[in-house]
Formats: structure tokens, C-alpha cells, sequence
């Protein structure tokens, strides 16, 4: 098989399998090309080109040895190669793809023209019955028509009437559940830091009370927590429209139950939170320290965890780290399943940067989606803000959003965040983060649990810095060159092979940076 004729099946099968994300960042804007009878995959970058060697290798590699068996393995390249169409999807078996005449319409055939269509059967020979209704519709009088005619008027009002009835319900169906109809499942990024979250929230809304409840998601501001928490809810409605659910701020929960104080209203208070199939807090640990709030949760998170109903809760840190929160509570909210969000890897933040500006209807360059994932690494908020800023200057210059464009718009968050980054300051922050002492990455210990942190920090310094490897070496305690060569080496295979280990290198590179 030639290249040409396998890498248009190749991106049909990896269309079919990545998310829409993965392949429209990733895979779509690659080209190909043969060198010395070696299939070269070319990404835009060299960045490009590592990022697809290490993510994705595993796939195309599957996908050659599918087709291309005794072809060679890949190698992957910055440049420019040949760009070929993506196969076509499979097709439906043709008797799938022909088209049913509308009922009323065959009936009518049927009534005027029977023994017509039988005796044009028999003249047809090969011709189907369906062909022969056809050509036999085509035939009635011009009254038998307006079975297809377009909708009248009154049809025509009829349906708009429908239309905005149905608008209007779904408008007040999220002022009752304080939803909002941005936060779905289609329109969330999925990454590193919230696949397993996602996959989670998905099952929750499929069978919500059932496996994992209460649902504990905690992690930093500004994250996702709550476009994932919202999810569910719109997703439950979506398939069960008559589900009750209500989505709300943990302050709102403790003034609604002061309300009930001031106006000796307990019964209503409880009837009002018990009827909800799925009910949803933001930021629980607000609670803490109101010791006749947190009793009252107390009973309603029971009722919900008896009744198999769905609670959801989020937080900023574990259940067990929230200070002066009642003991029995934080025991029931590691009940269910707990789980942490976590800053989204660069190849996330892209994409969240190319689907704003699919939303917003600009078109967003490549280099720039990267100049700008490069510099906001904290949440997803903040690269939200810097993506409106960079969107207004656009509009506004009508210039198209190019990385020249978007060092302008931010270059006062580029240079407020930018910092002299040391080999010490690396040092300092990788000791802190493994709980390891700074002799430790300095000394002559060669046990795994120091000399793996000792080549992470070794790694960092040659990637944050302009150090030459002997002044590393002299940065870590006096090693020769070839050490800190062969530390590099080691961690730039072991983020390939090992996503807990790259995983701990991009959180150390936010730290540092940040």
C-alpha cells in the first residue's frame, strides 16, 4: 500500500476515534510525505512534532500496522509535506439509503393507481416497486399534490406559535433550576485534568443517586467545577425533561436557611430542598463554622443519601482539609466518589482557546492559540479573560488574531508575569514539591526517591534557563556534563511512557513559572 493510499484511511480512523478536539488541533492540519522509503508525518512546529510523537504515536503506529504492515514506523518532522482528503465514511447498505415516500402520499398512489403500478411492474422487468410508486406519483393529478404542498399559513403561525412556546418554556425551566444553558457537555474541553471527572459527571447524569453519591469535586478557583456540575443537570434534563433539579451557591443555601430562622419557617425550608431529584452546591466549604446550617445539611444530606437522590457538591480542597467543618459531614462527603480538577496541560488550553473562537465566530491562528496557552497556565478563567481581551483588539483594529496581535493585547500579563527563573529557585521548588530536602537533590544519594526528582529539576533548568549543561552540573552540586545529559535524556522518555510523570513535570513548570 503507497502512502497515498493509506493516510486518507488512516485520518477516517482516527476521525472516527479521537475527540472532535484532539483531531481538529492535532491531526487535521498535519501533511505527509516519503523520505528514502520512510513514511515522514510533518507537523507546523517542532513543538508540533514532539507533541505528536509522544501523544499520539501509539495510534498511527496501530493504524500502519493495520494497512501497512511491513512498512517501516513513522518518523515524525517539522515541514511541509503533501496534503491528501480524508477517506469517506462508510456507507449504509443501499437499500438503508433509499428514500420512504411519505405515507399519506403512498396511500394515495395506492388508492389512485393500483392496477397501474401492477401492470407497470410487470412491464418494468428490474424496476423496484418503490421506483414504479415513484414514476406513478409523478403521474397523479395536480390536486393529489398538495399532500406535499408547503404548510399553509395557519400551519405556518401555528408552528411559530409552538416554537416560542417551547423558548419560552426552556427560559423558564433555567430561571427554576438557576442552570445556565452555556454549561453542557458539548461545550466542554476535555484534557489531563478532567477526563476521569468528565467521564464521571456523564454516568451521573445517566443514572443519577445510583453509583457514585454524594459527587465531591474539588480543586483550585477558576478550573471548571462548575461548567462540569452544570452539566449534569442540563444533560439529566435533556433526558428526563420532568427530573427536578436545582443548582445553587452555598450562600444561597445559608440565607434561604437564615430566612427560615427569622421567619420560624423549618417545614417549608426542608419540603422546599427535599422534592429535588438532583440538587447542586458550589463552594460547600462556606458553610463551615455555622453550626445550625451545617446541622440542618446534616439531615438533608441524609434524606438525599436514603431516597437515592443525587447530591453534588464542590469545594476547593478534600473534604478532610476543611477547617471547622462538623466531623459527621465531612465523613459522608467522601461517601460517594471524590474527585480533584487539576490546571489543564497546554494541548487543553488550546483547544479551549479554539473553541472560544469557534463560539465567537473569529478566527484564532495557531501560533497565537500557543503564544497564549503558553502564558495563561493557571486556570481557565484567567485564559477566558485573556482570550476576550485579545478578541476585543481584534474587533476593534479589525486585524486578524495573529500572535502579533495577541503580544499586543497581552503584553501586560506577559510582562507582569515574567520572572528571572534560576537553577536555585527550580531547585528550591522541586525539593518543596516531592518533600525532599535541597542536600538531598545536591548530595550523592542515588536512590530512586531522590534521584528521580534530582533529573525532573535537572530537566526544568535546561528548559527554563540558558545554562549550559556544564553550569547545571555545577548547579547540582558539581556534576560533570554528561550527567545532567543523561538526566534529561532519562525524563524526556519517561514523559512519554509515563503520564503520572508528566503529569508532576507540567505542574512543577506552572509552580516555577507562576
Amino acid at each position: 500500500m503507497t502512502l497515498a493510499e493509506f493516510w486518507p484511511l488512516c485520518l477516517r480512523q482516527l476521525h472516527d476515534t479521537l475527540t472532535p478536539q484532539q483531531f481538529d488541533t492535532w491531526i487535521a492540519p498535519l501533511t505527509v510525505g516519503e523520505e528514502n522509503g520512510v513514511w515522514v508525518i510533518y507537523g507546523k512546529s517542532q513543538f508540533a512534532s514532539n507533541m505528536l510523537r509522544n501523544q499520539f504515536a501509539k495510534v498511527f503506529e496501530a493504524a500502519r500496522e493495520q494497512w501497512a504492515p511491513t512498512q517501516q514506523a513513522f518518523v515524525f518532522k517539522a515541514g511541509r509535506g503533501q496534503v491528501y482528503a480524508m477517506a469517506a465514511a462508510a456507507k449504509a447498505p443501499a437499500s438503508a439509503q433509499t428514500p420512504e415516500l411519505p405515507a399519506a402520499a403512498t396511500a394515495a398512489a395506492e388508492a389512485a393507481g393500483r392496477s397501474a403500478v401492477q401492470t407497470a411492474a410487470k412491464a418494468a422487468g428490474k424496476k423496484s416497486a418503490q421506483e414504479i410508486l415513484a414514476e406513478r406519483m409523478r403521474q397523479l393529478p395536480p390536486e393529489s399534490s398538495a399532500l406535499q404542498s408547503e404548510p399553509t399559513e395557519k400551519q405556518a403561525e401555528s408552528q411559530k406559535q409552538k416554537h416560542t412556546q417551547a423558548r419560552a418554556h426552556e427560559a423558564q425551566r433555567y430561571v427554576q433550576t438557576n442552570l445556565s444553558s452555556d454549561y453542557t457537555f458539548a461545550t466542554l474541553v476535555e484534557g489531563k485534568g478532567n477526563r476521569i471527572a468528565a467521564a464521571a459527571a456523564q454516568s451521573i447524569a445517566e443514572n443519577p443517586g445510583q453509583g457514585y453519591n454524594p459527587f465531591f469535586l474539588y480543586g483550585s478557583t477558576g478550573l471548571g467545577k462548575t461548567h462540569l456540575v452544570q452539566a449534569i443537570g442540563n444533560e439529566l434534563l435533556r433526558n428526563k425533561p420532568d427530573a427536578k433539579v436545582r443548582y445553587m451557591h452555598s450562600d444561597d443555601y445559608i440565607r434561604s436557611f437564615m430566612n427560615a430562622v427569622r421567619t420560624n419557617s423549618y417545614d417549608v425550608f426542608k419540603q422546599q430542598y427535599k422534592q429535588y431529584d438532583l440538587l447542586i452546591i458550589d463552594d460547600i466549604q462556606f458553610i463551615k463554622g455555622k453550626d445550625r446550617t451545617m446541622e440542618e445539611f446534616f439531615y438533608l444530606y441524609n434524606h438525599f443519601h436514603n431516597e437515592k437522590k443525587q447530591l453534588i457538591l464542590t469545594c476547593d480542597v478534600l473534604p478532610t482539609k476543611i477547617e471547622d467543618m462538623d466531623d459527621r459531614l465531612k465523613s459522608r462527603f467522601s461517601w460517594g466518589l471524590t474527585l480533584e480538577l487539576e490546571p489543564p496541560e497546554l494541548e487543553m488550553r488550546v483547544a479551549i482557546l479554539q473553541k472560544k473562537a469557534e463560539a465567537a465566530h473569529v478566527d484564532l491562528d495557531e501560533q497565537a492559540a500557543f503564544f497564549i496557552a503558553k502564558h495563561i497556565r493557571t486556570n481557565v478563567r484567567e485564559l477566558e479573560g485573556a482570550f476576550k481581551r485579545v478578541e476585543a483588539r481584534s474587533r476593534f483594529l479589525k486585524k486578524p488574531i495573529d500572535i502579533d496581535l495577541a503580544t499586543e493585547a497581552l503584553q501586560d500579563i506577559v510582562a507582569s508575569s515574567y520572572k528571572v527563573i534560576t537553577a536555585d529557585l527550580i531547585i528550591d521548588a522541586t525539593a518543596k514539591y516531592y518533600r525532599i530536602k535541597i542536600s538531598d537533590i545536591l548530595g550523592k544519594k542515588r536512590t530512586r526517591q531522590i534521584a528521580r526528582p534530582r533529573q525532573i529539576a535537572m530537566s526544568l533548568t535546561k528548559e527554563l534557563t540558558n545554562l549550559s549543561l556544564p553550569s547545571i552540573g555545577d548547579a547540582f552540586g558539581g556534576r560533570d556534563h554528561t550527567t545532567v545529559m543523561h538526566g534529561v535524556k532519562a525524563v524526556a522518555k519517561l514523559r512519554a511512557e509515563d503520564p503520572e510523570l508528566a503529569q508532576d513535570y507540567e505542574k512543577l513548570l506552572i509552580i516555577i513559572q507562576n
